[in-house]
């Protein structure tokens, strides 16, 4: 009788434990719920005004010599291809929050040049040069999938931070795959991060910069992906020098 009358307030009290987690996580849950939301409108309402004010402009100065139809559909397809973007980061955040781990047998470099090759449109643009260097002398057993989406969302965000004051932007995108680890640097010579933004960055919505083109998603899910899959990021950065990330990635080869 002694060990239940001890036992009973022992596991009344993990209940309670749990029952309080819960309503923790619930809370949580609805806060980002709200967030998310409110952000999406906020987001993707600049935009749209955008567009419904060139086209107004277009209906209403039909006929006239002087406006260029060419410069404001560009400027439409330009509006577009950033909302576009944003629903991109969105669809990943909430793709990765109840999509269950899949861990494989994957080749780093397919999984950069597959990046790169997403991301060539941009490059071009922005006149980036980028530089590579892969050593794989093991097998690599991760998630290729989110592996693939925190590569894009880091190399991505180094293109949009680019130093347009510079001669040439770079980015230097450097793996290293070991027995129980995969190591990633992405460097660049962009705008770089105060010391007032760095703590900031991996939080959901966050925006530390007027050439933030996006929600202020892809380093949260940078950095949720990497929480999932037991892996860290560190990042370096000097203004007007540039930022450094470095990503540790657990190799679960069996």
């Amino acid at each position: 009788m002694m060990s239940t009358s001890t036992d009973k307030p022992t596991v009344d009290h993990a209940l309670q434990s749990v029952h309080t987690l819960s309503g923790l996580e619930l809370v949580k849950a609805k806060d980002a719920i709200e967030q998310f939301i409110y952000s999406c409108s906020h987001t993707l309402r600049s935009p749209l005004k955008s567009i419904a004010g060139l086209v107004n402009i277009l209906k209403s100065e039909q006929g006239n010599p002087e406006i260029d139809p060419a410069i404001f559909l560009s400027s439409i397809e330009k509006t577009v291809s950033k909302m576009e973007s944003v629903l991109n980061e969105l669809e990943q955040f909430l793709t990765n929050s109840r999509q269950s781990l899949t861990m494989h047998a994957v080749d780093a470099k397919t999984i950069l040049d597959d990046v790169l090759h997403e991301c060539r449109d941009a490059i071009q643009t922005a006149n980036v040069r980028v530089t590579t260097s892969i050593k794989q002398p093991v097998a690599l057993c991760t998630d290729g999938n989110r592996l693939h989406v925190m590569l894009a969302h880091v190399i991505s965000n180094a293109i949009q931070f680019r130093d347009t004051a510079k001669a040439r932007a770079e980015i230097h995108v450097n793996i290293k795959v070991m027995a129980s680890v995969c190591l990633i640097r992405v460097r660049d010579n962009g705008v770089g991060m105060t010391d007032a933004v760095l703590p900031h960055i991996y939080e959901l919505f966050y925006r530390g910069s007027v050439q933030s083109a996006g929600a202020g998603v892809g380093l949260y899910v940078v950095k949720e992906i990497l929480n999932k899959i037991g892996g860290i990021i560190t990042v370096r950065s000097e203004v007007g020098v540039g930022s450094a990330f470095l990503i540790s990635v657990p190799n679960l080869v069996p």
